[in-house]
Parts: structure tokens; sequence; C-alpha cells
């Protein structure tokens, strides 16, 4: 046969060539991977002389949730920080779904649905429960000053549609029966639910959760990792969990990631971290009954300040969580 090919191709023949596809095993169904929601590339960060970030890099798949863990000072708050905007980073870059952000103001980021929760509470404590989360869905309004001075047909309309959007948070996170009471006389518990309706209500795309488990009891906590997950499986939502509950981590995370005092010290699954010696020694400890296997480092020590500093500056970054 000759191997010259003709000058035309015949119109039934497809104009693009399809990819080869991997060969599946009879019967096996093909992994799909995630689509990246965030990409953040060899990101640092400097107070100072200090630094809080050097390098760290790390994926957000969408519709999953990834927690990030650390001793204290590890930088886990200022990458949630970097994430939004916050805090000027000294080097690398940040995507969400493709797009370069890190140039970004946080408002512009909070636009494309990059929004968050605090460690501490943020509740308007002289206003209603409805009224906190109405706060927070007014973000999807389009109606301005004038509108709201003349109380226009738009007003009445988006104002009525945020209300609605409002009490729906509130049922998802079960404290509807509570949305005429003012915010300041609900217990911390329900609170933090609170801020949870509110950023639900704002309808994020990535949604950044700041130790959203501290001060929760036992219980309270289980049903905040519940509420995690419906938040994902119900609502699509992606999440990123900075958290210092390891029960929590372990419980709803699809992939982790570990800092060390600036630096990525290691990721992978719950399981994967759970039997990595480094991640061992630097922060959950080493208790040689939970680890049969031998994976656990035998020079490792219980702790989570056993992390040793890169460049020696263990005093210096105890100042971020």
């Amino acid at each position: 046969m000759s191997n010259v090919m003709p000058d035309a191709m015949p119109d039934a023949m497809p104009k693009v060539m399809p990819k080869v596809m991997p060969k599946v095993m009879p019967g096996v169904m093909p992994k799909v991977m995630p689509d990246v929601m965030l990409h953040c590339a060899d990101v640092g960060v400097r107070f100072g002389g200090v630094k809080a970030l050097d390098g760290v890099s790390c994926v957000l798949a969408e519709g999953q949730i990834t927690s990030v863990i650390g001793p204290n000072g590890a930088g886990k708050t200022t990458l949630l920080n970097a994430f939004t905007g916050m805090v000027p980073m000294t080097s690398g870059s940040i995507s969400l779904r493709g797009e370069r952000v890190d140039a970004q103001p946080p408002h512009v980021r909070a636009g494309k649905g990059i929004l968050r929760t605090f460690q501490n509470l943020e509740v308007f404590t002289n206003m209603t429960v409805l009224e906190n989360v109405m706060a927070g869905r007014h973000r999807k309004g389009a109606y301005g000053v004038l509108d709201a001075f003349f109380k226009t047909p738009r007003y009445h309309r988006e104002e009525r549609e945020c209300r609605e959007a409002a009490m729906r948070a509130l049922e998802f996170t079960g404290i509807a029966e509570m949305a005429s009471l003012p915010a300041g006389e609900l217990a911390y518990g329900n609170q933090r639910l609170l801020e949870m309706a509110r950023v639900i209500a704002a309808e994020p795309e990535l949604l950044l959760l700041d130790e959203p488990a501290a001060g929760l009891n036992m219980r309270e906590t289980r049903e905040l990792g519940t509420l995690i997950r419906r938040m994902r499986d119900e609502l699509g939502i992606t999440v990123a969990l900075v958290e210092h509950d390891m029960e929590l981590v372990m419980d709803v995370s699809d992939m982790i990631y570990v800092l060390c005092f600036g630096e990525l010290l290691a990721s992978g699954t719950p399981l994967e971290i759970q039997r990595n010696p480094a991640v061992i020694a630097a922060y959950l400890g080493t208790d040689d009954e939970d680890y049969p296997d031998g994976d656990a480092d035998d020079d490792a020590d219980d702790g989570a300040d056993d992390c040793p500093a890169p460049d020696g500056s263990a005093e210096e970054t105890g100042r971020e969580a």
C-alpha cells in the first residue's frame, strides 16, 4: 500500500481526530478526576522578616472537602487569607477555575464566589437572626441606593427574594424557628449555625471555614460535620476547612494538606495522612499501639510543637494559627 495520504479527506471523516482513550478492564469503571476549583502555586507570604508561607502549592478540587491542618504557627489561616486577598502575597499565584485572581481585591474574589467564615464569631448581635442572614445574601442583590430610597418595585422584589433565600438557609441549618430572635440571645453553638446559614445564603462557589468547631461540644461538632457534608453533597459547595479537631477533619475530608512552619509537609487522603511518619512526628503524635503495622517513625515524639522550623525561626512564627 502507498504511504502517501490523499490530498483531501473524505467528507465522512471527522475533522478532529478523537483522543486515544485509555484501556479499561472489563467491568471496571474508569476513575473520573474532579475539576480544579482553586489552584495555588508556590505561594509565599511574609510579615517583616517572618516567612508565614514559603512556596506552598495546593489544589482544591471541585465538589470536595479539602482540609488544611498543622500545629500552631503553621500558616493555615494565612493561607486562607491569601486565597481571599486579605494578606498580600510576596510570591506565587492563585487561580480560580483557571483564572488568575491573586491580583484582585477581596470583594472581587467574593463576587466570584470565594467566601469564608472566621475563627471568631462575627454576628450582628443587635439584629435578628433573619436580618443577619439577609446581610450575607445582599451581595446577590442588584438594586442601588435610589431603589432603596424610593422603594422601587425592584427593591421590593429583591428584598422579598433575599428574605426567602435567608429562610431557606436557616431551614437548611436547622434554626429557622429562631429567625425572629435577636442574634445576641442565641447560644454559642446556634450562633455558629447562624454564621453557616449566612454564608450559605450568599451562595458560595468555594467556602473557606476557619476553625468552625472552635468552642463546640462533641455533639455540636458531630452535627457540624454532618452539615459540612450536606453542603458539599446537597448544595454542591466546594469546602476548604482549617480545623484542629482531628476527628472532625478525618471524618469529613476528601483531601488533607499539612503545613509546618509555613511549608507544605504532606498531602493525601485521611488514611494516607494518618499513616504518614512525618505528619505523625509533627502533629498527630506517636502512639505505637495505634500504628501496629509499623508506619510510625520510631524517633517521633508526641506533641504538636515538634515540627522543626526549616529556617530555625520557630519562635517567630508562633503568632499565627
